[in-house]
């Protein structure tokens, strides 16, 4: 299909606003990488989740793809949280030992089949 045009009239050429020597850098996802492989580190996870987090809103405002940082975030909570929750029992395991060892006092103890050596 042909575009009219009035007589003497040239037809009007695209418009362009890009400034041709001024090109854009490709965006590095080095961030979002480094975000998401720490994510898996038990106590670095905190570091993972801040920086996914940083990159899933920089992505979502530029428009790029969130994956890989929405998986850094949900794999940063999951490690916290079990991260977390190892710590509360190894602490409770040890409370329960020491105060098991004190009341037994010095030395090596069976008690329902658990051996206890205290020093």
């Amino acid at each position: 299909m042909s575009q009219s045009h009035q007589p003497g009239q040239m037809p009007s050429a695209p418009q362009h606003h890009e400034q041709y020597g001024a090109a854009q850098p490709k965006p590095s996802r080095a961030l979002e990488i480094t975000g998401f492989v720490l994510s898996f580190f038990g106590i670095l996870a905190i570091a993972g989740l801040i920086i996914s987090i940083i990159t899933f809103r920089r992505n979502k405002r530029d428009g790029r793809p969130r994956g890989l940082s929405l998986a850094g975030i949900i794999i940063s909570i999951v490690v916290l949280l079990l991260t977390i929750a190892s710590i509360v029992v190894t602490v409770a395991g040890v409370g329960a030992v020491l105060e098991a060892c004190g009341e037994l006092g010095p030395g090596t103890h069976v008690v329902d089949g658990v051996t206890y050596t205290c020093g």
